[in-house]
């Protein structure tokens, strides 16, 4: 079992970071920490399935909820003060996850969409005490600076995409799984929310499928 409770964490200008921490009633030796999108939060279902096989496993879950979409302050921004705020915020989020116990067991970075761009910074800025595994959900693969990161990771990961998410390009995807430890799963005519528009029981498949891929990725 677990208890819900809220972590007090300063981000962007000091304000709150929104989150929810899910802490094992018993002793935890791993932890994830889950980056949604802009709109795709943590309660849609390629996170509440990946919570599921983590919680399962006795993994201690931090569930960041920067409700960005819900702030127009934050939407007027400028794109590099966007960034800037999304970066604080992860930052933050990721520091005070770590400090909750000794995690010797490892740490899971779960991101989507503009999560993967926080994933990126801290993979590429911030120390691992432990050994980290990186799940991409529908990566913004056409962000250089991003592009870039996933190269130069050296942690297992694992990318899910769609053929029909706007960020999808098979060439950028085959450089970073030349370059990495890298596996990918693929769904045809999928969008960037891995819905399979029109068709629900093949949208339904597709999140059966990147569970799977996800479950088999971290040993679940």
């Amino acid at each position: 079992m677990y208890t819900s409770e809220h972590l007090s964490i300063e981000g962007y200008r000091g304000e709150q970071v929104p989150n929810e921490f899910l802490r094992q009633d018993s002793d935890a030796h791993h932890v994830a920490i889950l980056l949604p999108g802009m709109g795709y939060t943590c309660d849609m279902p390629l996170f509440y399935y990946a919570e599921m096989l983590l919680l399962g496993a006795g993994v201690d879950i931090l569930r960041v909820e920067y409700r960005y979409n819900r702030r127009p302050d934050f939407r007027d921004l400028p794109a590099p003060v966007r960034l800037n705020w999304l970066l604080a915020d992860a930052s933050a989020a990721y520091q005070a996850a770590l400090v909750q116990r000794q995690y010797s067991g490892g740490i899971t970075l779960i991101g989507k969409s503009l999560g993967t761009l926080a994933m990126g910074h801290l993979l590429s800025n911030h120390p691992q005490p432990a050994p980290v595994r990186a799940v991409w959900l529908t990566p913004m693969l056409r962000e250089d600076v991003l592009r870039d990161q996933m190269c130069r990771c050296a942690r297992p990961s694992l990318v899910a995409i769609g053929t029909a998410d706007p960020h999808f390009d098979p060439m950028y995807l085959q450089e970073i799984r030349s370059r990495t430890q890298c596996q990918a799963v693929v769904i045809d005519d999928a969008d960037h929310s891995l819905d399979i528009p029109g068709d629900v029981i093949a949208s339904v498949r597709a999140v059966e499928r990147v569970t799977r891929e996800v479950g088999a990725f971290l040993g679940m």
